[in-house]
């Protein structure tokens, strides 16, 4: 049962880049953006997996290493995704309010005079479009 469940998995995150864009939901591109990099995710945690499986003495019986790696890489794909996606914690755009989760910006700055390095972190409250 449980390799069936895998091997479903395996091929249903090598076809989901195949699907075309209008499937996703009101066509908006940071869903589709969090999608796509859960879905690379899972697939690149699967094939580690896999080689992880391939290094052990008795590699058919462990098969539970492709299902951590598939786990592993579509939740760090899904963070990926939805850091890279988000600017700030509210946005207004067309008279629409949403709220995110605010990425947090850092930036090292340089002062000539002393010589010293500060480190500058920011993070958007509020994001608005004209």
């Amino acid at each position: 049962m449980s390799k069936r469940l895998i091997i479903f998995i395996l091929i249903l995150s090598l076809l989901i880049p195949i699907i075309p864009s209008r499937v996703f939901a009101d066509d908006t591109v940071i869903m589709k953006n969090i999608f796509m990099d859960s879905a690379y995710g899972g697939a690149v945690g699967a094939l580690i997996g896999v080689g992880f499986m391939l290094l052990s003495d008795k590699p058919d019986q462990h098969w539970n290493y492709v299902a951590f790696g598939a786990g592993g890489g579509i939740i760090a794909g899904a963070a990926i995704g939805l850091a890279s996606s988000t600017k700030a914690l509210a946005e207004i755009e067309n008279g629409k309010v949403t709220f995110n989760v605010p990425e947090v910006k850092t930036d090292i700055l340089q002062d000539k005079r002393d010589e010293k390095t500060e480190v500058v972190r920011t993070l958007s409250l509020l994001r608005y479009n004209f």
